[in-house]
């Protein structure tokens, strides 16, 4: 009889390190803003806490000009009681592309060795073909696996299919199962009849994580929980809700209601790190937007809570947040086009890119990212239904599908990359975050050994960027401290100094509302007033480009970087040849030619900031 009586422990997984913020605040909060309350997190009584992995490692060394690696070890030294999660992508690691075994495997290695304990592993397809080797590398390093289904809705998708992936999970040795509803697609009853199922198929705990975006969330993890869900993710309430997860105080009032179960948190600790997380939200209003509420039409478009936030903010970045309806009106074709594959990075960030460029150029697949190509050529693996075929003969010719394993295409990148990188990496790790994100990697790398990275640094005045002291240096330009507004918010600026112009313009470093930011300001002319109050002549670095006007004129169809130039002057090229690869929106774009001829003038270098509206490269049309 005792046994009948016995409580039913519900485990908490808090994702407010990681997810929450991705979902709300485009993956910006920074380690600064985490490190004051960690203790407090760690003594909640989590059964883990996600704090790394998906899109935080890249956002991390590109916006943040933080150490992803140091943000764990950091981390750790606050909490070392409670097991540390990240999210991992299979064989995509943190990044949006294959990497090669070794890569997979050194960087298992890594982060276990920093302070990773679970790995909640996924593909994006389902193809667990593309988890494996993570899967071996994390039982190998003594990490947990938590092998992942990733649930969506479509005419291919069924209990069944997802029943008979959680046995296959289980005999690849994972610790834990997963069912990860990135984009609150799950409903209540649904979940009981799923959770119902799997718990009669496999004998290892189970794992729920959805979002609140169809505002279903809280209903979902109850009958999750009536049906033997052992683990579910909820976030503070100051960061829960909407594109977030559901709050951990709603989640345990609601069983506390109920004798049957037992939720062992300390909830007056978990409402300390809410007031917290309440105050520290409003130094990052300025990225938050008005579609990270919830929204039952997720249902049809079917974007996960991330990707929700990050597609706002990069319209945002182009000047098209005003096109956010159509982009989401054009999701689901693109999906229902490449296959009926789940919505979760980095297929999502593929095909959300793909929406985006199909509605900004004002015609479908007329620019297709490097990511989509690869994709409707089987370099992701194997989508759940077949790939429209009209679309896939538009975008990649006769091309035959990829039937094989992807990374086994792959040869080895470790070596080749520890020595191209030489000297600028200074271990495993820094070799990592280059293999993951090149370009990203070398800018972060070059402005930690100077000095700039971190605010600390920036205020020792260290590296080649110097701290303004005298105000009137500048006075000549704006004021070194003022008050903005910005959609009703007031924001105090502080210039503390600037860096050396380059090819993309001339860093300039600010604190905003204490918070220290780098931006980077491109002169609209050939000068630039320096520090000293010097007029500096084509102190940007490059020559001013003509607006397009002729037919040859080859231009970006989106705001971006240029990150590789494929031809030179002089080269014959045939209409529909890419000329230059443009990174926008995190995906490498190819710009063509729309004319055959000889490349006439280049205006542009690797690195350069490209707007739309200018000739990047001249072509001559032959005579």
């Amino acid at each position: 009889m005792k046994l009948k009586n016995r409580k039913i422990k519900i485990n908490i997984t808090d994702t407010t390190l990681r997810d929450a913020h991705q979902s709300l605040l485009a993956t910006r909060l920074r380690t600064a803003d985490m490190l004051p309350i960690a203790k407090k997190i760690d003594q909640a009584g989590y059964w883990s806490v996600e704090m790394w992995g998906g899109a935080t490692f890249d956002s991390s060394m590109r916006y943040l000009k933080e150490d992803p690696w140091e943000r764990i070890r950091l981390l750790k030294g606050h909490m070392p009681n409670t097991p540390f999660q990240m999210l991992l992508r299979g064989q995509n690691l943190v990044g949006y592309k294959h990497y090669a075994d070794d890569v997979v495997e050194k960087f298992v290695e890594r982060a276990v060795a920093n302070g990773i304990n679970i790995f909640r592993v996924f593909d994006a397809l389902n193809d667990f073909r593309n988890i494996k080797t993570a899967v071996k590398a994390t039982l190998k390093n003594g990490g947990k696996v938590e092998g992942t289904i990733c649930y969506t809705i479509s005419p291919v998708h069924n209990n069944n299919l997802f029943v008979g992936l959680g046995r296959r999970l289980e005999d690849m040795g994972c610790d834990t199962i997963c069912v990860k509803d990135m984009a609150g697609l799950l409903s209540p009853y649904d979940a009981f009849d799923l959770i119902s199922e799997l718990k009669k198929s496999v004998s290892v705990p189970i794992h729920l994580h959805t979002h609140d975006t169809s505002g279903m969330s809280v209903a979902t993890y109850l009958k999750a929980v009536e049906a033997g869900v052992d683990i579910v993710d909820t976030a503070v309430s100051s960061l829960a809700s909407g594109t977030s997860q559901p709050p951990v105080e709603t989640f345990v009032n609601i069983l506390s209601r109920l004798s049957k179960y037992i939720v062992d948190l300390n909830m007056d600790i978990i409402s300390e790190i809410s007031d917290y997380f309440r105050e520290i939200r409003k130094k990052y209003k300025m990225f938050e937007s008005e579609y990270t509420g919830v929204d039952p039409n997720v249902l049809i478009y079917q974007i996960p809570g991330g990707m929700t936030s990050n597609l706002a903010s990069q319209l945002n970045e182009q000047q098209s947040l005003g096109k956010m309806k159509e982009v989401l009106q054009e999701v689901p074709k693109v999906r229902k086009e490449f296959g009926y594959p789940p919505l979760v990075t980095p297929i999502s960030q593929i095909i959300g890119t793909q929406a985006a460029l199909n509605v900004v150029t004002g015609e479908r697949y007329k620019v297709i990212t490097t990511e989509t190509r690869n994709y409707l050529k089987g370099l992701y693996g194997k989508p759940p239904a077949p790939i429209n075929e009209e679309v896939r003969k538009k975008v990649i010719g006769d091309e035959e599908f990829i039937e094989q394993r992807p990374a086994d295409l792959l040869e080895p990148e470790m070596e080749k990359l520890t020595d191209e990188l030489g000297g600028r990496a200074k271990n495993t790790d820094d070799v990592l975050l280059y293999a993951l994100f090149p370009k990203v990697a070398l800018d972060f790398l070059e402005a930690r050994e100077k000095g700039i990275t971190t605010e600390e640094l920036f205020t020792q005045g260290s590296g080649t960027v110097p701290e303004i002291k005298d105000e009137a240096t500048i006075s000549h330009l704006a004021p070194s401290e003022f008050n903005i507004k910005l959609h009703g918010e007031t924001y105090h600026v502080k210039v503390g100094g600037m860096g050396h112009p380059g090819e993309g313009g001339r860093p300039y470093f600010i604190y905003v509302d204490d918070q220290l930011e780098e931006i980077l300001v491109e002169s609209l002319v050939e000068v630039v007033t320096s520090v000293s109050g010097v007029i500096d002549a084509g102190a940007t670095g490059h020559s001013i480009r003509p607006k397009a006007r002729e037919e040859g004129d080859v231009t970006t169809p989106m705001p971006g970087t240029v990150v590789r130039i494929k031809v030179k002057a002089g080269d014959k090229v045939e209409a529909g040849d890419t000329v230059l690869i443009v990174e926008a929106m995190k995906m490498e774009h190819e710009v063509h030619t729309s004319i055959s001829g000889v490349v006439e003038k280049i205006y542009v270098s690797e690195g350069d900031s490209v707007n739309p509206d200018e000739v990047l490269v001249e072509v001559n049309s032959k005579s």
